[in-house]
């Protein structure tokens, strides 16, 4: 029973371990990758709103459809003008977006940052219950 036991501990190990390794390294990426460019894409646009009223805004709305070639922001864009007729407040509605995908990108992050504190954490418990291991086979 002892046998089968451990086998259980170090599988469940391997799969927190990787879990972990493919959360750090792929999805937390991605998604802090686009969450920052939602943040980038409603400041440029609060920026603009702030420097030029509504209608810098327009402007600066018609320079990403025309000039950006990154597939996310021209989504946003077109996103955006269909939604640009019924704001009240567009500096409020672009101010509120910005702070959402900042405090998304803080949340990923530092769960990002657990995933690997738990990485190395596993590493270094598996590092030293080998060592032990060794020692206890070769002095019995």
């Amino acid at each position: 029973m002892r046998f089968l036991q451990s086998r259980i501990i170090k599988f469940a190990v391997m799969a927190v371990f990787l879990a972990c390794t493919l959360f750090a390294n792929f999805y937390a990426v991605r998604k802090i990758m686009r969450y920052g460019v939602e943040v980038y894409f409603y400041d440029k646009l609060l920026v603009a709103y702030n420097i030029g009223g509504a209608k810098g805004m327009q402007k600066e709305l018609q320079q990403i459809r025309a000039f950006d070639k990154m597939p996310r922001e021209s989504a946003l864009a077109k996103d955006f003008e269909s939604k640009i007729g019924g704001l009240k407040d567009p500096a409020e509605f672009l101010s509120a977006k910005v702070q959402q995908g900042k405090e998304k990108v803080n949340l990923i992050r530092n769960l990002r940052s657990a995933a690997i504190v738990l990485m190395i954490l596993l590493f270094g418990w598996q590092l030293v219950v080998n060592t032990r291991s060794r020692f206890k086979s070769k002095v019995a």
